[in-house]
């Protein structure tokens, strides 16, 4: 597992680690507007793994969509039969989801306490949540555990410590961290974003903490490959030249080498 951080003005320094991620997402999601094609859910990789799990719930299982963001899943969810429920941390997307859905289930909280009663859900999925607490993805599955009927299923993404990001963070500091220098040190403070694992750090944590994976596999190769582009070769993103990097070397490239998020499926125990 390693360690990610983001510069933070010297306020952002100071504040508990709750506060911290509430305002880091609501400022990221506060220009959003809310989902117009939930059906585009469909396409997405994270999508195309769980789909084979999904079918084989009851008619009407109840689903958390842990670390919701602006609601996509737990839309989807929905329009497909299920019981969901989106929670997220960030209070102002809460509210803002509760206006534009005042008829689906949102609430506000943190996954590593949620309000909802023990073993009351089928299923939870989470995508790219669990990593954002310094203390590690135990306080999360701990808590998916207790909300998780046993036999229930727990799907979830964390960002993949690839051979890429072994391969760099070999190299010395100021050769790959733009806020490092040699000679001055960091010259902004830096705060924890999240952790990285490799896939077999994620089934063990897993193990740990009362789940048996059945399915892990990295996603979103796209994606590494761009920012491979961007920060190794130095093409501009978005550029005509990047686009079509992106589409020839994909295919090329080695999932465990290149891609940014690893998932799992794995059952309660």
């Amino acid at each position: 597992m390693r360690k990610d951080y983001v510069p933070v003005a010297d306020q952002g320094a100071t504040l508990d680690e709750a506060t911290f991620v509430e305002q880091y997402w609501t400022d990221q999601w506060k220009d959003r507007q809310q989902p117009l094609d939930v059906s585009s859910v469909s396409h997405n990789e994270e999508y195309a793994v769980t789909a084979p799990y999904l079918a084989r719930l009851p008619k009407g299982a109840r689903i958390l969509d842990g670390g919701c963001g602006l609601g996509e899943w737990t839309l989807f969810l929905a329009s497909q039969g299920f019981d969901a429920v989106g929670l997220d941390i960030s209070e102002t997307t809460i509210s803002r989801l509760r206006q534009w859905f005042p008829q689906q289930a949102f609430e506000h909280g943190d996954m590593r306490h949620t309000p909802f009663a023990t073993a009351s859900f089928d299923a939870c999925i989470s995508w790219g949540t669990f990593e954002h607490f310094e203390a590690g993805l135990g306080g999360c599955l701990e808590e998916a555990r207790r909300i998780i009927k046993p036999g229930g299923w727990l799907f979830l993404t964390v960002p993949f410590h690839n051979g890429r990001l072994m391969r760099r963070d070999a190299h010395p500091l100021e050769e790959w961290d733009e806020h490092f220098n040699p000679q001055t040190g960091y010259q902004q403070s830096q705060r924890f974003y999240q952790w990285r694992l490799t896939a077999p750090e994620l089934n063990r944590e897993l193990e740990l903490h009362g789940f048996r994976p059945d399915y892990i596999v990295p996603l979103h190769k796209d994606t590494g490959v761009g920012r491979w582009l961007q920060w190794h070769v130095g093409i501009r993103k978005g550029s005509f030249l990047y686009r079509a990097a992106v589409r020839a070397c994909t295919p090329l490239m080695p999932s465990w080498y290149i891609s940014h998020m690893i998932f799992a499926a794995a059952q309660h125990r």
